[in-house]
């Protein structure tokens, strides 16, 4: 058995161990006079756990296999991805309001369905008419039984994408149908990009490009520049070469070299005067330069320090990703930049660590005393006679003051010797020096 198949009969035999789960629960529960008062899980509490992971299992799994057919790894091309039963009969029936509840139900942000929906769909009598009654007949207030939250708008997202894939043939009726809603989103959009997104992917799929104005169109385009259907969106919207170019020369004005370099390379704008190359060395420079400032004007803060190392790595990696993305080895070495990463990343770390070591180095120092000669010592509380700044104190330290039965020239409880006389000065805390200390102070 393969690992394929290992994988594949395990998270079919997760329903089998979950009632075996559920049995040994149930047994617990009659116990549950012996259990702490603390304990109140409940089954539906493990039941919803253990059914999210199997989804994301599920997931994760048919994405694993998907990839597998995408790069040629099992064995014929003409190898269709797994769908579930579920999901076919879905787009078989044609049940739009079903199919987005179905992916809804089981979305996972690291695992879209994207192949196996197109799979799907393909399946449908009318894939555009199931889309669009998928969008439509949704009702927005519907709240997966999961229990986590889903942002629908993605599922309608991934619905258009997969309907650009199959390239589906869109009727007239169908393309008033989808302009009259585009109508409605546009004027939603107000600089939201996700709403920007939504509505590019509806006039890409239905191919409503020729009914609105081609710069604001291009504008939209620059709202959701960063996301990585954009492109593929711009392709499908019927833009001329000299707006995509227009809209190039934007994206380098606002300092987004990267995002111009893929709208070069994956709109076909590749000429003489857009060089991708080039760009990506500037940019590489820029970048150096841009954090060189940004310590200087903070002089050399450690906050300025990381947040400079923050922004020049996150660059640097978008650069890697594209020469790995466009196959741009052999024109551009990445190997360089990986090191520019990696050096970063070190200077990052032991910056970090130098801060941590020194609080404990000031911890460990001892105090002075007041010449600046040494550590000062503090010495224990002496319970004999003692004298300070020429005062004679008591075993409480207190100056001149006699105590019953705690005569200095006695012991504890001694003998009720006479008390030795003291300076007036001193039974009132005054010390003064010995010239001024007169001959009747003393005893003759």
């Amino acid at each position: 058995m393969t690992a394929r198949e290992t994988i594949a009969a395990a998270i079919d035999r997760i329903d089998e161990k979950k009632e075996k789960l559920k049995k040994a629960f149930d047994d617990l529960q009659a116990h549950r006079s012996l259990l702490s008062p603390s304990f109140s899980l409940s089954w539906s509490e493990i039941d919803s756990h253990f059914s999210s992971l199997q989804t994301s299992l599920s997931n994760r799994f048919r994405l694993l296999q998907s990839n597998r057919l995408e790069t040629g790894d099992a064995g014929t091309s003409s190898e269709a991805p797994v769908i579930r039963p579920e999901l076919k009969a879905l787009c078989e029936m044609m049940d739009g309001i079903g199919l987005t509840k179905f992916l809804v139900e089981n979305w996972d942000d690291d695992a879209p369905p994207n192949l196996e929906l197109c799979a799907a769909i393909r399946c449908s009598p009318d894939p555009a008419t199931m889309v669009l009654d998928a969008i439509q007949g949704w009702n927005h207030t519907h709240t997966p039984s999961s229990g986590k939250s889903v942002d629908v708008r993605r599922v309608f997202v991934l619905l258009m994408e997969a309907l650009i894939e199959i390239n589906a043939n869109i009727t007239v009726h169908m393309s008033e149908r989808a302009k009259k809603m585009a109508s409605d989103w546009k004027e939603k959009i107000n600089k939201k990009p996700f709403e920007a997104l939504l509505f590019l992917h509806l006039v890409a799929a239905f191919e409503l490009g020729s009914g609105f104005s081609s710069d604001e169109l291009s504008d939209y385009l620059f709202m959701i520049a960063r996301y990585k259907q954009s492109t593929s969106v711009c392709n499908k919207i019927g833009l001329d070469r000299v707006r995509i170019e227009n809209l190039i020369k934007k994206l380098l004005d606002y300092g987004k070299p990267t995002v111009a370099v893929r709208f070069m390379y994956e709109c076909g704008v590749v000429s003489d005067e857009f060089q991708p190359i080039s760009v990506l060395k500037s940019h590489i420079k820029e970048c150096r330069e841009a954090s060189h400032k940004l310590c200087a004007e903070d002089n050399f803060s450690l906050k300025s320090q990381n947040i400079a190392t923050d922004k020049e790595v996150s660059a640097l990696k978008a650069v890697v990703k594209i020469i790995k993305d466009h196959n741009l080895e052999s024109e551009f070495s990445e190997e360089r930049v990986e090191e520019r990463v990696e050096e970063l990343e070190k200077q990052k770390a032991q910056r970090k660590r130098s801060t941590q070591q020194e609080p404990q180095k000031k911890g460990r120092k001892r105090p002075r005393d007041r010449n600046g000669t040494g550590p000062s010592q503090q010495q224990p509380f002496a319970r004999g006679e003692a004298t300070q700044h020429g005062l004679q104190l008591n075993p409480f330290g207190l100056a001149g003051v006699v105590l019953p039965y705690m005569n200095p020239l006695a012991g504890l409880y001694g003998s009720a010797a006479a008390p030795q006389s003291v300076y007036y000065g001193q039974q009132n805390g005054i010390v003064l020096p010995p010239q001024f200390h007169p001959a009747y102070y003393s005893r003759p």
